[in-house]
Formats: structure tokens, C-alpha cells, sequence
């Protein structure tokens, strides 16, 4: 856990820098359990983890990644990362997307450096800091040519269309920043900060883990939801992550610091809706007044 100084030392290099590279951060319990599972579901989607696919694609990202060991929910609220999740998106945190990605050697997959957010209407992301967040966790070393994530500090500030990603020089610019991750790093970045994936110039796959972590009012991806919402029950944090609605709390008024155990009456509530969607089609019950 942070102290109060260090969390906001943290939260002063994501504002300034636009990303943090957090080192060491997951247990090697976790680690080695995320490496496992990982192989495991990509076993279980018929992929060798460590051989490109058949058909040539640059990546590929692994179905139901939330579903597929316990370990997948742990991460989402990771003890030694969430504080600092919480500071830098807000009280109404939820996540947003997830995804589970194998990057086979090869050129890049991604656009010169981008934002994530250049085409969302009705915000601007260089005066909205707090809009989106993505994490990647690594459960392995990777090398500095291994697909690697480059950064241009500070230009979550930017405008759009203030740097021109494919200049041929930028790659090299004193500006830009490579990251280099060990197993157990963390890194967090603003999706608008301007970013990339390098090529992958080595003969080994980089896998990672990607959370991104939004607002609970936004309209997350299906990737950000297990199925099995009603493991959450009793957890009213995971049910604002995941996007459970609660009975009686406006969809705007979800947040963490405000959060208090779902009483019998609600649990009980919960259920009976359940169990009536379980039995009945969505279309056999009465519309909502």
C-alpha cells in the first residue's frame, strides 16, 4: 500500500508525465498465476502461446479473459494498484475494457503514436485527465526490441493533431520515452497521451494483460464484465467495477467513497430479478413504466 506522500507523488508524475511506470508491483505469486492462466486460456482458444497463428494476424486477444481464472478478477482491484486507479480516474471508477494480448514478432499492429480517445465527441481529452485510464500488467521480461510501449511525456496536454506521429525522426526524438517492463511491472497511462507499440523485432511473443477503467456512467465493452455477476453480491466495490446496477442508486451517483453493503431487501431484490430473467425471455415481461 502507498503511503499518503507517495500516492500523491504518483498521481503528480500520471498528471505531469501522463504515465507511470510502476516496477516490481505484482506478488510472484500473482505473476506466476497470471503467466499460467494466460497459457491456459490460450491453450483453451487453441493457440500455442508462444507460435503466431496460422493466418498471419499481428495479435490476437484472448475471449472472456475475466472468466477464465479467479486471478483475472484479483487484478481489477489489485490492492497495491487500485489507490492509485482511484486518484487518477475518481470515486465513480468502473472498468471499461479488458483484454488478454499476445503480439507476435513482427511490425507493429498499432498506429504511429496516437491517442486513444482522438475520435470521442463532446470531450475533449486534453482538458478531461481523468477520462480514461489503461493499465498493462507484464508477467514477463521483455526485452527493449520485444514490442515495447514508447511514450511522448506531457502530451496528454496536447491538442489533437499538435504532433505528426509519422514523421520520420519521431521514433528516435529525444522526446519520445520507451518503456521496458520486467515481470510483475505495471504500467499506467492517460489514453490520451500520445503512444504506441513498437515493432516486435525478436522471435518471442510479448503477452501482456490490459485493463482500462473508465467512469461508472460510461457504456463499457463486454470484455469488462464476467459472467457471473452474482459472485459480487456481497461485494458492492466489484459490483461498481464490473457495472452492476444497485436498487435505489442513480446511475451518476456510483461511487466508492460512498459505498455501503447491499441491504437484505436489496440482495433479495437482486435475486427475484435474476431468477425472473433466468425463467422468462427478455420479451414476455411487461415494459417498465
Amino acid at each position: 500500500m502507498y503511503t499518503a506522500d507517495e500516492l500523491l507523488d504518483l498521481k503528480l508524475q500520471y498528471d505531469t508525465q501522463g504515465f507511470v511506470h510502476l516496477k516490481n508491483l505484482l506478488p510472484r505469486a500473482i505473476v506466476a498465476h497470471v503467466s499460467a492462466a494466460f497459457d491456459a486460456a490460450a491453450r483453451r482458444a487453441g493457440l500455442n502461446a508462444d507460435a503466431e497463428p496460422a493466418q498471419g494476424k499481428r495479435y490476437v486477444d484472448l475471449p472472456a479473459i475475466l472468466d477464465a481464472d479467479p486471478v483475472f478478477i484479483e487484478l481489477a482491484d489489485l490492492p497495491s494498484l487500485f489507490p492509485l486507479l482511484r486518484a487518477v480516474v475518481g470515486e465513480d471508477i468502473a472498468l471499461n475494457q479488458t483484454a488478454a494480448r499476445l503480439f507476435y514478432p513482427g511490425p507493429t499492429f498499432t498506429s504511429p503514436f496516437h491517442s486513444d480517445v482522438a475520435d470521442v465527441v463532446g470531450v475533449d481529452p486534453s482538458h478531461a485527465p481523468t477520462f480514461l485510464a489503461k493499465v498493462h500488467f507484464y508477467f514477463e521480461d521483455l526485452s527493449p526490441e520485444q514490442g515495447c510501449l514508447a511514450f511522448i511525456p506531457g502530451s496528454q496536454h496536447f491538442p489533437q493533431k499538435h504532433v505528426n506521429p509519422h514523421r520520420a525522426t519521431l521514433a528516435g526524438s529525444s522526446a519520445v520515452v520507451r518503456v521496458v517492463p520486467r515481470a510483475g511491472d505495471v504500467v499506467l497511462f492517460n489514453t490520451h497521451v500520445l503512444h504506441m507499440a513498437e515493432a516486435n523485432r525478436t522471435n518471442r511473443v510479448r503477452k501482456s494483460i490490459i485493463y482500462t477503467y473508465g467512469h461508472f456512467w460510461m457504456k463499457a465493452y463486454p470484455s469488462a464484465s464476467p459472467a457471473d455477476l452474482a459472485q459480487f453480491n456481497t461485494n458492492p466495490q466489484r459490483q461498481q467495477l464490473f457495472g452492476v446496477p444497485l436498487t435505489g442508486v442513480a446511475h451518476f451517483a456510483r461511487r466508492l467513497d460512498r459505498l455501503a453493503p447491499p441491504t437484505a431487501a436489496q440482495r433479495l431484490t437482486a435475486g427475484c430479478v435474476q431468477v425472473v430473467h433466468r425463467l422468462l425471455p427478455l420479451h414476455s415481461l411487461p415494459p417498465r413504466a
